[in-house]
């Protein structure tokens, strides 16, 4: 719940951005999965009592996730408290748009980005069927955290202009079946992570795909 190496989480002037993960395990979606980092970290914290229990295990063929997820209240608000702007990977630790989320919680965390406008939130996903569902709807829906009362509906000003929005595709096949859908979805910068790259992508002639502009690690839409 601290600062990060991951480079296209640094500010325009270097300095380091932040991991927040209010959720945390997943589950294996597609090859890019194989050697996730966040599935081997989690293995090291899983024993009895550790963060990761019950999320995570490890025998002889690997790290796995085992589906399971769990929401960590008491970190919800950690973003609120920080007061120097930074930009902020979002459950680096899980994915926010995984099937066993409900809504609820998708909810809270967005209503958290709403209220600390001062940072740029980095919302990443290999699920964005589930993104643009979830954000193509318009219930006006009051959250409710604890401490703070109502914060957020879904009808403040959309789409956040301090949610960045972006998908991992690892080769052509994922990055045809991803980009489509973040292209649809409303956000105010769409963006690509091409990590782990198993596989060739045709970025700029894929009709599919369209032209897109690269930015330091991911390519901006």
């Amino acid at each position: 719940m601290g600062k990060t190496k991951i480079e296209w989480t640094r500010s325009d002037d270097g300095t380091l951005g932040r991991t927040w993960n209010p959720i945390r395990g997943c589950s294996v979606v597609s090859e890019g999965c194989r050697n996730c980092y966040a599935m081997n970290f989690a293995t090291r914290f899983a024993k009895e009592g550790e963060p990761y229990e019950g999320l995570a295990y490890r025998n002889s063929s690997g790290a796995h996730w085992t589906g399971k997820v769990e929401f960590i209240e008491k970190h919800l608000t950690d973003a609120l408290r920080w007061r120097k702007p930074a930009r902020v990977f979002v459950n680096s630790m899980s994915d926010l748009f995984h099937e066993s989320i409900p809504d609820e919680w998708i909810d809270k965390i967005f209503a958290v980005m709403a209220y600390a406008p001062q940072h740029v939130f980095q919302v990443l996903t290999k699920r964005p069927e589930r993104m643009l569902s979830y954000l193509s709807c318009r219930e006006g829906r009051r959250v409710v955290i604890d401490g703070l009362g109502a914060i957020w509906t879904h009808t403040v000003s959309w789409p956040l202009p301090n949610v960045h929005l972006g998908v991992s595709a690892e080769d052509q096949k994922t990055a045809n079946e991803r980009i489509p859908l973040l292209r649809e979805t409303p956000a105010a910068v769409r963006w690509v992570s091409a990590e782990p790259l198993i596989g060739p992508i045709d970025f700029w002639h894929d009709t599919e795909i369209g032209p897109m502009t690269f930015l330091r690690d991911d390519y901006d839409l």
